[in-house]
């Protein structure tokens, strides 16, 4: 394998990542294959490791860049999280072991999901039930006035605390999936140290 195809290589394996960043990456190693010489190209190779080794620490690098910056959001960490799975596909890491590691994302994944969807029913079933209490308040006013109050100001609490829950919603939300993506990125450092560790 020469420089040209390597980067051929590497440029086909990052490019569900944004223009710039593959400009970028092939142009550091473009570099870096330039400052060793032609004669050492294989020598470069060896000590970078496949193209698809690099791009799965390029694509696992991206996922977490800016993950601990102000500007955190939920779809920053969805983003990430999904980067990082790209990166574990892309690595060239035994059958058996992908197959692990994929078991183990796919599983956070969907418990993460499972206990925002509950939480997001827990909020809706609240809301709703409280507007259908209201309701039920009003339609019930010209019979029995207590009632229609009890049932009023019910409605009212129990609504107010579904739109109160909201904004923790949103909070755990984007926590959840930025904290995934870290470990997301830890597991996929630990699996690609181990193998190197293991050439």
């Amino acid at each position: 394998m020469n420089k040209e195809s390597y980067l051929r290589e590497l440029q086909r394996k990052l490019r569900k990542l944004p223009h710039e960043e593959v400009n970028a990456a092939l142009d550091y190693y473009s570099e870096y294959f330039d400052e060793a010489g032609e004669e050492n190209t294989q020598n470069v190779i060896g000590k970078l490791g496949s193209p698809a080794q690099v791009a799965s620490q390029i694509l696992a690098d991206y996922a977490v860049k800016g993950l601990d910056t102000e500007s955190e959001s939920a779809k920053k960490g969805l983003s990430a999280i999904w980067f990082i799975i790209l990166a574990i596909l892309a690595s060239p890491i035994a059958l058996p072991l992908l197959i692990s590691v994929f078991a183990l994302v796919f599983s956070a994944v969907i418990v993460c999901v499972a206990f925002i969807f509950t939480f997001f029913v827990t909020i809706a079933a609240l809301t709703l039930s409280g507007i259908v209490s209201i309701v039920a308040g009003f339609s019930v006013i010209g019979q029995h006035w207590q009632t229609s109050l009890f049932f009023v100001g019910t409605g009212l609490i129990v609504s107010g605390i579904g739109i109160l829950l909201f904004s923790p919603l949103v909070s755990v939300t984007k926590s959840m999936s930025l904290a995934l993506a870290k470990w997301l990125k830890r597991l996929f450092d630990k699996v690609t140290r181990r193998r190197k560790e293991a050439i």
